[in-house]
Protein backbone atom coordinates (compact mmCIF):
# COMPACT_ATOMS: atom_id res chain seq x y z
CA UNK A 1 0.00 0.00 0.00
CA UNK A 2 1.11 3.56 -0.64
CA UNK A 3 1.57 5.97 2.21
CA UNK A 4 -1.66 7.80 1.34
CA UNK A 5 -3.66 4.55 1.39
CA UNK A 6 -2.22 3.63 4.78
CA UNK A 7 -3.06 7.11 6.05
CA UNK A 8 -6.63 6.84 4.74
CA UNK A 9 -7.08 3.49 6.49
CA UNK A 10 -5.84 5.02 9.75
CA UNK A 11 -8.12 8.06 9.31
CA UNK A 12 -11.11 5.80 8.72
CA UNK A 13 -10.34 3.72 11.81
CA UNK A 14 -9.75 6.79 13.98
CA UNK A 15 -13.02 8.32 12.76
CA UNK A 16 -14.91 5.15 13.73
CA UNK A 17 -13.27 5.29 17.17
CA UNK A 18 -14.18 8.96 17.52
CA UNK A 19 -17.88 8.48 16.79
CA UNK A 20 -18.26 5.49 19.07
CA UNK A 21 -16.11 6.98 21.84
CA UNK A 22 -18.45 10.00 21.75
CA UNK A 23 -21.37 7.61 22.23
CA UNK A 24 -19.52 5.80 25.04
CA UNK A 25 -18.73 9.11 26.76
CA UNK A 26 -22.37 10.22 26.58
CA UNK A 27 -23.53 6.89 28.04
CA UNK A 28 -20.93 7.15 30.80
CA UNK A 29 -22.13 10.66 31.58
CA UNK A 30 -25.70 9.37 31.75
CA UNK A 31 -24.64 6.75 34.29
CA UNK A 32 -22.73 9.39 36.24
CA UNK A 33 -25.88 11.52 36.28
CA UNK A 34 -28.34 8.78 37.19
CA UNK A 35 -26.16 7.24 39.91
CA UNK A 36 -24.50 10.46 41.14
CA UNK A 37 -20.92 9.27 40.71
CA UNK A 38 -19.57 12.70 41.62
CA UNK A 39 -21.44 12.92 44.90
CA UNK A 40 -20.26 9.46 45.90
CA UNK A 41 -16.64 10.22 45.13
CA UNK A 42 -16.96 13.51 46.96
CA UNK A 43 -18.31 11.59 49.96
CA UNK A 44 -15.37 9.22 49.62
CA UNK A 45 -12.97 12.18 49.84
CA UNK A 46 -14.74 13.70 52.86
CA UNK A 47 -14.76 10.27 54.50
CA UNK A 48 -10.99 10.04 54.08
CA UNK A 49 -10.62 13.42 55.73
CA UNK A 50 -12.90 12.89 58.71
CA UNK A 51 -12.98 9.16 59.43
CA UNK A 52 -9.28 8.16 59.46
CA UNK A 53 -10.05 5.60 56.76
CA UNK A 54 -12.11 3.29 59.02
CA UNK A 55 -14.00 0.74 56.87
CA UNK A 56 -12.82 2.69 53.80
CA UNK A 57 -12.07 -0.37 51.68
CA UNK A 58 -15.38 -1.95 52.66
CA UNK A 59 -17.42 1.12 51.67
CA UNK A 60 -15.59 2.72 48.76
CA UNK A 61 -12.89 0.53 47.23
CA UNK A 62 -14.88 -1.17 44.43
CA UNK A 63 -16.79 0.23 41.48
CA UNK A 64 -19.97 -1.21 43.04
CA UNK A 65 -19.94 1.68 45.52
CA UNK A 66 -20.74 4.07 42.66
CA UNK A 67 -24.02 2.28 41.97
CA UNK A 68 -25.25 1.99 45.56
CA UNK A 69 -27.98 4.20 46.92
CA UNK A 70 -26.82 6.72 49.50
CA UNK A 71 -28.81 8.44 52.24
CA UNK A 72 -27.88 10.67 55.12
CA UNK A 73 -28.82 9.09 58.47
CA UNK A 74 -31.46 10.78 60.61
CA UNK A 75 -29.33 10.34 63.74
CA UNK A 76 -25.71 11.30 63.12
CA UNK A 77 -23.28 8.97 64.89
CA UNK A 78 -19.97 9.73 63.16
CA UNK A 79 -18.18 12.94 62.07
CA UNK A 80 -19.09 12.42 58.42
CA UNK A 81 -22.76 11.90 59.38
CA UNK A 82 -22.69 15.18 61.30
CA UNK A 83 -20.96 16.92 58.38
CA UNK A 84 -23.56 15.79 55.85
CA UNK A 85 -26.44 16.67 58.18
CA UNK A 86 -25.34 20.29 58.42
CA UNK A 87 -27.99 22.42 56.61
CA UNK A 88 -25.44 23.90 54.23
CA UNK A 89 -24.58 20.39 53.01
CA UNK A 90 -27.83 18.52 53.55
CA UNK A 91 -29.93 20.65 51.22
CA UNK A 92 -27.42 20.56 48.39
CA UNK A 93 -28.49 17.00 47.56
CA UNK A 94 -30.20 16.63 44.20
CA UNK A 95 -33.17 14.53 45.28
CA UNK A 96 -34.27 11.84 47.72
CA UNK A 97 -32.39 9.12 45.87
CA UNK A 98 -29.23 11.16 45.49
CA UNK A 99 -29.31 12.83 48.88
CA UNK A 100 -25.74 14.12 48.91
CA UNK A 101 -24.21 16.97 46.90
CA UNK A 102 -22.00 16.50 43.87
CA UNK A 103 -19.95 19.59 44.61
CA UNK A 104 -19.14 21.90 47.47
CA UNK A 105 -16.82 24.89 47.59
CA UNK A 106 -13.77 25.16 49.81
CA UNK A 107 -15.48 28.05 51.61
CA UNK A 108 -18.50 25.88 52.37
CA UNK A 109 -16.29 23.11 53.72
CA UNK A 110 -14.35 25.41 56.04
CA UNK A 111 -17.52 27.14 57.29
CA UNK A 112 -19.23 23.83 58.08
CA UNK A 113 -16.15 22.52 59.89
CA UNK A 114 -15.89 25.68 61.99
CA UNK A 115 -19.63 25.54 62.73
CA UNK A 116 -19.28 21.95 63.94
CA UNK A 117 -16.33 22.87 66.16
CA UNK A 118 -17.77 26.05 67.65
CA UNK A 119 -21.28 24.73 68.29
CA UNK A 120 -24.67 26.46 68.13
CA UNK A 121 -24.77 28.04 71.58
CA UNK A 122 -23.48 31.51 70.75
CA UNK A 123 -24.75 34.97 70.04
CA UNK A 124 -23.80 37.75 67.66
CA UNK A 125 -20.45 39.21 68.68
CA UNK A 126 -19.33 36.17 70.70
CA UNK A 127 -15.70 35.16 70.32
CA UNK A 128 -15.61 31.70 68.72
CA UNK A 129 -11.90 31.09 69.36
CA UNK A 130 -12.33 29.54 72.85
CA UNK A 131 -15.24 27.44 71.59
CA UNK A 132 -13.16 25.95 68.78
CA UNK A 133 -10.23 25.36 71.12
CA UNK A 134 -12.49 23.68 73.66
CA UNK A 135 -13.81 21.25 71.02
CA UNK A 136 -10.29 20.42 69.86
CA UNK A 137 -9.12 19.83 73.44
CA UNK A 138 -12.14 17.64 74.21
CA UNK A 139 -11.82 15.78 70.91
CA UNK A 140 -15.53 16.15 70.17
CA UNK A 141 -17.69 18.13 67.77
CA UNK A 142 -19.49 20.80 69.77
CA UNK A 143 -22.75 20.57 67.82
CA UNK A 144 -23.35 16.88 68.49
CA UNK A 145 -20.80 15.60 70.97
CA UNK A 146 -19.61 13.07 68.38
CA UNK A 147 -16.00 12.00 68.90
CA UNK A 148 -13.48 13.26 66.36
CA UNK A 149 -11.36 10.39 65.05
CA UNK A 150 -7.80 10.33 66.42
CA UNK A 151 -5.82 11.02 63.26
CA UNK A 152 -8.28 13.67 62.10
CA UNK A 153 -8.12 15.32 65.53
CA UNK A 154 -4.33 15.24 65.43
CA UNK A 155 -4.34 17.01 62.08
CA UNK A 156 -6.93 19.62 63.12
CA UNK A 157 -5.04 20.31 66.34
CA UNK A 158 -1.82 20.75 64.37
CA UNK A 159 -3.50 23.19 61.97
CA UNK A 160 -5.01 25.12 64.90
CA UNK A 161 -1.61 25.41 66.58
CA UNK A 162 0.04 26.53 63.33
CA UNK A 163 -2.65 29.19 63.00
CA UNK A 164 -1.83 30.37 66.56
CA UNK A 165 -5.54 30.39 67.34
CA UNK A 166 -6.28 32.82 64.50
CA UNK A 167 -9.68 31.78 63.15
CA UNK A 168 -9.11 33.28 59.67
CA UNK A 169 -5.75 31.52 59.30
CA UNK A 170 -7.36 28.30 60.57
CA UNK A 171 -10.12 28.69 58.00
CA UNK A 172 -7.60 29.09 55.16
CA UNK A 173 -5.72 25.99 56.30
CA UNK A 174 -8.95 23.97 56.26
CA UNK A 175 -9.64 25.21 52.75
CA UNK A 176 -6.15 24.19 51.61
CA UNK A 177 -6.71 20.75 53.16
CA UNK A 178 -9.95 20.48 51.20
CA UNK A 179 -8.28 21.58 47.94
CA UNK A 180 -5.47 19.05 48.31
CA UNK A 181 -7.97 16.26 48.92
CA UNK A 182 -10.15 17.31 45.99
CA UNK A 183 -7.22 17.06 43.61
CA UNK A 184 -6.85 13.44 44.65
CA UNK A 185 -10.59 12.99 44.29
CA UNK A 186 -10.42 14.25 40.71
CA UNK A 187 -7.83 11.55 40.01
CA UNK A 188 -10.17 8.93 41.50
CA UNK A 189 -12.98 10.11 39.26
CA UNK A 190 -10.83 9.93 36.11
CA UNK A 191 -9.64 6.43 36.99
CA UNK A 192 -13.17 5.15 37.67
CA UNK A 193 -14.39 6.78 34.47
CA UNK A 194 -11.67 4.94 32.54
CA UNK A 195 -12.85 1.58 33.90
CA UNK A 196 -16.50 2.33 33.16
CA UNK A 197 -15.67 3.53 29.64
CA UNK A 198 -13.85 0.25 29.03
CA UNK A 199 -16.95 -1.77 29.98
CA UNK A 200 -19.26 0.51 27.97
CA UNK A 201 -16.84 0.35 25.03
CA UNK A 202 -16.92 -3.45 25.04
CA UNK A 203 -20.72 -3.49 25.12
CA UNK A 204 -20.88 -0.98 22.26
CA UNK A 205 -18.35 -2.99 20.24
CA UNK A 206 -20.41 -6.18 20.61
CA UNK A 207 -23.85 -4.64 20.12
CA UNK A 208 -22.85 -2.55 17.08
CA UNK A 209 -20.31 -5.12 15.83
CA UNK A 210 -17.47 -2.59 15.81
CA UNK A 211 -14.72 -5.08 14.99
CA UNK A 212 -11.37 -3.29 14.55
CA UNK A 213 -9.79 -6.18 12.64
CA UNK A 214 -12.72 -6.36 10.20
CA UNK A 215 -12.78 -2.57 9.76
CA UNK A 216 -9.09 -2.44 8.81
CA UNK A 217 -9.59 -5.29 6.33
CA UNK A 218 -12.53 -3.55 4.65
CA UNK A 219 -10.72 -0.22 4.39
CA UNK A 220 -7.63 -1.88 2.92
CA UNK A 221 -9.54 -3.71 0.18
CA UNK A 222 -12.17 -1.13 -0.85
CA UNK A 223 -10.87 2.22 -2.22
CA UNK A 224 -14.41 3.59 -2.65
CA UNK A 225 -15.16 2.85 1.00
CA UNK A 226 -11.92 4.57 2.06
CA UNK A 227 -12.78 7.67 0.06
CA UNK A 228 -16.34 7.79 1.45
CA UNK A 229 -15.18 7.43 5.04
CA UNK A 230 -12.42 10.02 4.65
CA UNK A 231 -14.92 12.45 3.10
CA UNK A 232 -17.30 11.90 6.01
CA UNK A 233 -14.45 12.45 8.47
CA UNK A 234 -13.47 15.65 6.67
CA UNK A 235 -17.05 16.92 6.71
CA UNK A 236 -17.34 16.07 10.40
CA UNK A 237 -14.19 17.96 11.39
CA UNK A 238 -15.31 20.99 9.38
CA UNK A 239 -18.77 20.92 10.99
CA UNK A 240 -17.25 20.59 14.48
CA UNK A 241 -14.03 22.63 14.57
CA UNK A 242 -14.19 22.83 18.38
CA UNK A 243 -15.84 19.55 19.31
CA UNK A 244 -14.39 19.28 22.81
CA UNK A 245 -15.36 22.87 23.68
CA UNK A 246 -18.88 22.20 22.35
CA UNK A 247 -19.26 19.19 24.62
CA UNK A 248 -17.95 21.02 27.69
CA UNK A 249 -20.29 23.94 27.01
CA UNK A 250 -23.32 21.68 26.53
CA UNK A 251 -22.62 19.76 29.72
CA UNK A 252 -21.92 22.88 31.76
CA UNK A 253 -25.11 24.53 30.54
CA UNK A 254 -27.11 21.58 31.86
CA UNK A 255 -25.15 20.62 34.99
CA UNK A 256 -23.28 23.72 36.11
CA UNK A 257 -23.31 22.82 39.76
CA UNK A 258 -22.32 19.17 39.22
CA UNK A 259 -18.66 19.80 38.41
CA UNK A 260 -16.65 17.68 40.84
CA UNK A 261 -13.81 20.11 41.34
CA UNK A 262 -12.38 23.19 39.67
CA UNK A 263 -9.12 24.87 40.60
CA UNK A 264 -10.56 28.33 40.04
CA UNK A 265 -13.49 27.43 42.30
CA UNK A 266 -15.98 29.53 40.35
CA UNK A 267 -19.23 28.94 42.21
CA UNK A 268 -22.53 28.96 40.37
CA UNK A 269 -25.66 30.90 41.25
CA UNK A 270 -27.10 27.93 43.14
CA UNK A 271 -24.07 27.61 45.39
CA UNK A 272 -23.46 31.30 45.93
CA UNK A 273 -27.06 31.65 47.09
CA UNK A 274 -26.95 28.68 49.42
CA UNK A 275 -24.60 30.41 51.86
CA UNK A 276 -26.91 33.37 52.35
CA UNK A 277 -30.22 31.53 52.70
CA UNK A 278 -31.37 30.92 56.21
CA UNK A 279 -34.80 29.31 55.84
CA UNK A 280 -35.41 25.67 55.12
CA UNK A 281 -38.25 26.34 52.67
CA UNK A 282 -35.85 28.32 50.48
CA UNK A 283 -33.27 25.56 50.70
CA UNK A 284 -35.96 23.06 49.70
CA UNK A 285 -36.84 25.16 46.66
CA UNK A 286 -33.19 25.09 45.59
CA UNK A 287 -33.12 21.33 46.03
CA UNK A 288 -36.20 21.06 43.78
CA UNK A 289 -34.56 23.34 41.21
CA UNK A 290 -31.50 21.10 41.17
CA UNK A 291 -33.68 18.02 40.76
CA UNK A 292 -35.22 19.65 37.68
CA UNK A 293 -31.70 20.30 36.42
CA UNK A 294 -30.89 16.61 36.92
CA UNK A 295 -33.82 15.64 34.71
CA UNK A 296 -32.78 18.17 32.08
CA UNK A 297 -29.26 16.77 32.04
CA UNK A 298 -30.62 13.28 31.51
CA UNK A 299 -32.89 14.41 28.67
CA UNK A 300 -30.09 16.42 27.04
CA UNK A 301 -27.66 13.49 27.13
CA UNK A 302 -30.30 11.06 25.86
CA UNK A 303 -31.10 13.42 22.98
CA UNK A 304 -27.40 13.78 22.07
CA UNK A 305 -26.92 10.00 22.09
CA UNK A 306 -30.00 9.53 19.92
CA UNK A 307 -28.86 12.22 17.46
CA UNK A 308 -25.38 10.72 17.23
CA UNK A 309 -26.64 7.18 16.63
CA UNK A 310 -29.26 8.21 14.07
CA UNK A 311 -26.91 10.65 12.34
CA UNK A 312 -23.18 10.10 11.84
CA UNK A 313 -23.07 6.59 13.31
CA UNK A 314 -25.92 5.31 11.13
CA UNK A 315 -24.23 6.76 8.05
CA UNK A 316 -20.92 5.18 9.05
CA UNK A 317 -22.55 1.82 9.78
CA UNK A 318 -24.22 1.83 6.36
CA UNK A 319 -20.88 2.31 4.66
CA UNK A 320 -18.93 -0.15 6.81
CA UNK A 321 -21.56 -2.87 7.16
CA UNK A 322 -21.65 -2.48 10.93
CA UNK A 323 -24.52 -1.95 13.34
CA UNK A 324 -26.99 -3.87 15.44
CA UNK A 325 -27.76 -7.31 14.02
CA UNK A 326 -24.88 -7.34 11.50
CA UNK A 327 -22.91 -10.07 13.27
CA UNK A 328 -23.82 -13.70 12.75
CA UNK A 329 -22.23 -16.70 14.43
CA UNK A 330 -23.03 -18.76 11.33
CA UNK A 331 -20.78 -16.72 9.02
CA UNK A 332 -17.17 -17.92 9.06
CA UNK A 333 -17.41 -20.42 11.90
CA UNK A 334 -15.29 -20.29 15.05
CA UNK A 335 -12.41 -18.49 13.34
CA UNK A 336 -14.79 -15.62 12.63
CA UNK A 337 -16.00 -15.64 16.24
CA UNK A 338 -12.47 -15.60 17.71
CA UNK A 339 -11.38 -12.86 15.30
CA UNK A 340 -14.44 -10.77 16.20
CA UNK A 341 -13.79 -11.17 19.93
CA UNK A 342 -10.25 -9.85 19.50
CA UNK A 343 -11.55 -7.07 17.28
CA UNK A 344 -14.16 -6.08 19.87
CA UNK A 345 -11.57 -6.06 22.66
CA UNK A 346 -9.28 -3.79 20.64
CA UNK A 347 -12.23 -1.48 20.01
CA UNK A 348 -13.15 -1.41 23.70
CA UNK A 349 -9.60 -0.44 24.66
CA UNK A 350 -9.61 2.28 22.01
CA UNK A 351 -12.95 3.73 23.12
CA UNK A 352 -11.77 3.88 26.74
CA UNK A 353 -9.24 6.53 25.69
CA UNK A 354 -12.10 8.98 25.23
CA UNK A 355 -13.45 11.19 22.44
CA UNK A 356 -11.02 14.14 22.96
CA UNK A 357 -8.04 11.85 22.30
CA UNK A 358 -9.45 10.55 19.01
CA UNK A 359 -10.70 13.97 17.91
CA UNK A 360 -7.23 15.50 18.37
CA UNK A 361 -5.64 12.55 16.56
CA UNK A 362 -8.12 12.77 13.68
CA UNK A 363 -7.39 16.47 13.21
CA UNK A 364 -3.64 15.78 13.09
CA UNK A 365 -4.06 13.03 10.50
CA UNK A 366 -6.39 15.18 8.39
CA UNK A 367 -3.82 18.00 8.37
CA UNK A 368 -1.09 15.50 7.47
CA UNK A 369 -3.20 14.17 4.60
CA UNK A 370 -3.85 17.69 3.36
CA UNK A 371 -0.14 18.51 3.42
CA UNK A 372 0.71 15.28 1.56
CA UNK A 373 -1.91 16.10 -1.07
CA UNK A 374 -0.60 19.64 -1.44
CA UNK A 375 3.02 18.52 -1.79
CA UNK A 376 1.97 15.85 -4.30
CA UNK A 377 0.18 18.41 -6.46
CA UNK A 378 3.14 20.81 -6.38
CA UNK A 379 5.54 18.04 -7.46
CA UNK A 380 3.23 17.12 -10.33
CA UNK A 381 3.24 20.70 -11.55
CA UNK A 382 7.06 20.84 -11.40
CA UNK A 383 7.37 17.71 -13.57
CA UNK A 384 5.13 19.29 -16.17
Amino acid sequence: MTNLIVLDVVIGLVFVYLLYSMLATILQELLATWFSFRSKLLERAIFRMLEDGHDFDKRFSSLKALFKRTRSPDTPKTPIDVFYNHPMIKYLGEDKYNSKPSYITRQTFSKVMIDLLRGDELKTGDDIKPLIENSINNGKLATSGVKIEDETLQFIRSVWIDAQGDVDAFRKSLEQWFDDTMERCTGWYKRHTQYILLVIGLLIAIVFNVDTIAIVGKLEKDPKLRDAVVQQAESFTKAHPNLYQERVRDLNDNRKYAILYTKKDSTTIIYSKIDSLAHKNKLDSIARAKNDSLLKRGKMLTHKADSLVNGDITKMNGQMGMGIGTFSFKDGGWKKVVSSIFGWLITALALSLGAPFWYDLLNKFMKLRSSIGTSGNSKGKEKR
